[in-house]
């Protein structure tokens, strides 16, 4: 029985989630093999939730060998060179590996450093470590003016900054200080979102809670000394507290493989997310270089590429082509919600916020660790 090699770099959302699947699609003569060294997994989106109190953020961790199904080999590493015309990775612990099938699922990295006058000072809702630093400083916080954005694009959840937001002000209001407290969204695109409908109905809800919304804000430098931000057009605001999501950029090893510009995300086909001419590679996730940066997205991707992986090494070749279909929940005020549902042939829209989808929102994590990321839906 011929024997099938599949690699999968990167242990967060999309690479479990593709490894999960295809176990669950094959059999024993196909190899499964996951490469990273994360010995936790959180779950992104609840940054949004914990700084005001609205989840544990124990709940929000899992051990991630906990989250990786029987059946796959994992190995504690980290790829530092590609080569796909040999079929190899090499990784930083000296191993070799070569492979049928290459997935990529490397995500971001954050990198603060690339916004002048970025300091300990400001803060932001991408990891474990800010999201707790950020809860303490809110708690603390007694008025006065916050800015808050992504410093460019492309950057994780387009709707995050938004939920934020309507976070923000309703824990303002509970502590009695919102009335001297001046909330302010900035932004480098030119609406909330890419898409007109849900962008006007998230922009009514600035206007209905006072939240200032500036866009077309391209971040250029920070002046920690004069507490003020400056855009590319010498546009500077004052604040009191940042939180800026600092820029977001692909893993430098896919650059240094040739796989990648400087941005560091992988070019790849939106109907097979193979790169370039191998049909046997693949991005999912946030390392490939779409331009939204979604996880109800990279839940797509791995489900796609894990089915076609399993078709083709059992012999039958689908010409199925990948839909772009996410759907996710979002915060709106006054602990409502609003639900996307999507793909590459339509657009989102909303008309109205609900209870029920702001609580499709607060369960999300345990859909997540439960079934999603287990690749049971």
């Amino acid at each position: 029985m011929d024997t099938t090699n599949v690699l999968i770099i990167g242990d967060a959302n999309a690479g479990i989630i593709t490894a999960n699947k295809l176990r669950m699609h094959t059999g024993k003569d196909v190899n499964i093999t996951i490469i990273g060294n994360s010995e936790k997994t959180y779950f992104k989106p609840e940054g949004v939730l914990i700084p005001f109190n609205g989840i544990d953020y124990r709940d929000s961790i899992k051990p991630t060998d906990f989250l990786i199904n029987y059946g796959i080999k994992r190995i504690k590493a980290m790829a530092t060179r590609i080569d796909p015309a040999n079929r190899s990775v090499v990784l930083d612990n000296g191993q070799k590996l070569t492979y049928d099938y290459l997935v990529i699922a490397t995500g971001d990295r954050l990198v603060p450093e690339d916004v002048p006058g970025y300091n300990p000072d400001v803060y932001h809702f991408y990891d474990i470590e800010n999201v707790l630093r950020l809860k303490k400083m809110l708690k603390g916080f007694k008025g006065g003016k916050i800015v808050v954005g992504p410093a460019s694009t492309p950057f994780q959840c387009p709707v995050a900054p938004g939920e934020f937001m309507f976070g923000l002000d309703l824990l303002l209001r509970n502590k009695g200080i919102r009335e001297n407290s001046e909330l302010s969204l900035i932004v480098p695109m030119k609406d909330v979102l890419p898409f007109k409908s849900v962008s006007d109905f998230v922009r009514k809800g600035f206007e209905e809670y006072n939240i200032n919304f500036i866009p077309d804000f391209k971040t250029e430098y920070i002046e920690p000394e004069k507490n003020s931000i400056v855009s590319s057009s010498g546009e500077s605001l004052q604040y009191d507290k940042l939180v800026l999501i600092p820029p977001h950029r692909g893993q430098k090893f896919l650059s240094d493989s040739g796989m990648a510009g400087d941005s560091g995300y992988v070019d790849v086909d939106k109907f097979t997310l193979e790169y370039s001419d191998y049909d046997n590679v693949f991005a999912v996730g946030d390392a490939a270089n779409f331009p939204m940066k979604v996880g109800a997205l990279g839940h797509s991707e791995a489900a796609y590429v894990a089915e076609r992986i399993a078709s083709e090494s059992d012999g039958v070749i689908s010409d199925t082509k990948f839909d772009g279909f996410m759907g996710c929940s979002s915060i709106y005020a006054e602990q409502r919600g609003f639900t996307l549902s999507f793909d590459y042939n339509s657009k989102p829209s909303v008309n109205f916020a609900s209870a029920p989808d702001y609580f499709l929102k607060y369960i999300s994590g345990d859909t997540y660790f439960s079934s999603i990321i287990r690749g049971m839906i």
